[in-house]
């Protein structure tokens, strides 16, 4: 995990850096800058930046929307003094904005940002015909077993790829699928509807339940939604 804070005071560098250390503990890198091209000079990839509004030269707001539209899965969290500015953060789509009068609230952003970040998880997928894929799980819909390999539906097209469903069933729970039937592993962000025979997705495809299966579903399909309702 790679994080960036951009942030000209160095009591707000400490705070910020205090905090996500107590949060991750291990196997963090945070980088700290005090001014947004110094930041941009560097060409890293970050997972989480926290970014300053005021900043010296450019500010955090045309910062944030240069290194975003390079990187573009960051999760950017911007922190400032002045709570009236927060509602300008929708023009860089900011994840979290900070009023720094509440320090507290950089955990809660910080547990939030994770919960995103699992959901952006890329994975490599052996495509038939074609070479291998980077996929963001965000983006499929289901895996449907197919003979000895598997179909995967991404937005309205389906592949089919060299891989066995129990191998990605125990793969992917952790980042929010969940096995339905022996024949299907669907990723619970796109539930619409459980039924009690089937479930519902939001493109309207309907993937059949087993009844052993049925239970827990409903407990992770419920569970899944309500630690992510926020993310």
């Amino acid at each position: 995990m790679k994080i960036a804070i951009v942030e000209d005071e160095k009591k707000w560098q400490h705070i910020v850096k205090r905090e996500i250390e107590s949060y991750y503990r291990t196997n963090i890198k945070i980088d700290v800058f005090s001014t947004g091209e110094e930041f941009l000079e560097k060409k890293e990839t970050y997972q989480i930046v926290f970014m300053d509004i005021e900043l010296p030269g450019k500010d955090g707001f045309a910062v944030s929307k240069e290194y975003t539209e390079q990187i573009a899965e960051t999760v950017l969290i911007i922190i400032s003094s002045h709570a009236e500015l927060c509602r300008l953060g929708y023009r860089i789509n900011a994840f979290r904005y900070i009023d720094k009068l509440y320090p507290e609230e950089i955990r809660e952003a910080l547990v939030s940002a994770g919960k995103a970040l699992r959901r952006c998880k890329r994975i490599v997928l052996k495509f038939s015909k074609m070479k291998e894929q980077e996929v963001c799980c965000k983006d499929i819909l289901y895996f449907e077993a197919a003979n000895h390999n598997v179909r995967v539906k991404i937005g309205q097209d389906v592949f089919e790829c060299r891989e066995k469903i129990g191998k990605l069933a125990g793969t992917l729970e952790e980042f929010g699928f969940c096995l339905v039937h022996r024949g299907y592993l669907v990723n619970l962000d796109h539930i619409k509807l459980v039924g009690s025979k089937e479930i519902i997705l939001d493109n309207g495809d309907k993937i059949p339940i087993s009844r052993r299966r049925y239970s827990d579903l409903k407990i992770r399909h419920i569970q899944w939604r309500f630690e992510n309702a926020n993310a």
